[in-house]
């Protein structure tokens, strides 16, 4: 490794400026991964185009960060707004870069570096868009994890012991419903590569996830989530009602519980969720989902008690995402990581 502050200052500002330019590039590119990839679509083969009017983009339209501002945010064809995250993930990929050549230097560090930033950019923004975490973004950096154990001279024993002191609590974090598999995946993978730097990357998202997630859960008006919840409850009954007279109940004495997600419209309770052995037959879910589907409810978590021949109860409660908070954290402990723990021993 070599500090590109140590060099003649043309060189240092050389590299900065070409972390930059880098990171703004592969930004452009990661706005493609996110888009795409939850739908299936090829990242490769079809060139850009307007969303809406599906025109092809120039490729003076293609300028990572500059080509936003110079056309005011709106397509160049049909003039309709283009969303500001192509602008925001470009830059924040290109920020990220430039500090982290600056902390890491030319290094194994920085090449790792340069991974994990676009993982951890297209996992935060596949959450964010469909509340979940591809596994593929927690198998890369699981990979990084195990490379780095044969290159960055740390005991091997620190990297797996990163791996399960946040793995365990985080697992019973999932067991709980306070967060979700792909959460518990990305930080388990997190702490292979990051070993103890880990801790103060799993308490800077936490801390930022409860700020976030106070603020999210106090932005929704009681009377919407009353509204929700009441509304799912009347179509859970009616549909009970339906799939009873189709012979498909709970044994009397018996329960279960049907868990689902309302996101962006659409309810997504899995057949998984049945307990054949407690049902009579197997009903009909996907009717349900669709009956909650009209409601145009987002974002909320549901769950539907059925005991016997009735639904007991229903709860709603507002989807919090905590994919973009863990990784803000991942990112923080391993470029600053180590400055943390040493600054927080020294104060005891």
């Amino acid at each position: 490794m070599f500090n590109i502050f140590e060099l003649p200052l043309s060189y240092t500002i050389t590299f900065i400026v070409m972390a930059f330019i880098l990171g703004s590039v592969i930004g452009s590119f990661l706005n493609v991964v996110i888009l795409r990839t939850p739908l299936k679509q090829s990242i490769v083969v079809n060139r850009s185009h307007c969303m809406t009017c599906g025109n092809q983009l120039k490729n003076i339209d293609l300028i990572p960060i500059f080509s936003y501002i110079f056309l005011g945010g709106k397509c160049r064809f049909c003039k309709s707004k283009i969303s500001p995250r192509y602008w925001i993930v470009e830059l924040t990929t290109a920020v990220m870069y430039t500090i982290s050549i600056c902390t890491l230097g030319v290094s194994i560090e920085l090449l790792y570096a340069i991974v994990l930033i676009p993982v951890l950019i297209v996992a935060s923004g596949i959450d964010i868009d469909h509340m979940q975490i591809p596994y593929t973004c927690s198998a890369i950096i699981a990979v990084l994890g195990i490379i780095s154990i044969f290159t960055d001279g740390r005991p091997w024993h620190e990297h797996l012991l990163g791996a399960v002191v946040v793995g365990v609590p985080f697992a019973i974090f999932a067991m709980v419903g306070a967060m979700g598999g792909g959460d518990l995946h990305l930080m388990a993978a997190a702490g292979l590569l990051l070993g103890w730097r880990i801790i103060p990357a799993a308490a800077i998202g936490i801390v930022l996830g409860a700020i976030g997630g106070g603020i999210t859960l106090l932005s929704v008006p009681k009377k919407l989530k009353a509204e929700t919840k009441d509304a799912v409850e009347k179509i859970a009954v009616e549909w009970y009602e339906n799939q009873k007279e189709n012979g498909f109940t709970v044994a009397e004495g018996k329960s279960d519980v049907l868990f689902g997600n309302i996101f962006k419209g659409k309810c997504d309770i899995s057949v998984e969720c049945i307990d054949e052995k407690l049902w009579s037959g197997k009903p009909d879910v996907d009717a349900l989902n669709e009956h909650i589907n009209e409601l145009a409810a987002k974002d909320f978590a549901i769950s539907i008690v059925i005991e016997g021949d009735q639904i007991k109860s229903v709860n709603c409660k507002k989807q919090i995402v905590f994919g973009p908070y863990l990784s803000v954290g991942i990112a923080a402990g391993y470029l600053f990581g180590q400055q943390i723990i040493d600054w927080y021993l020294g104060l005891m």
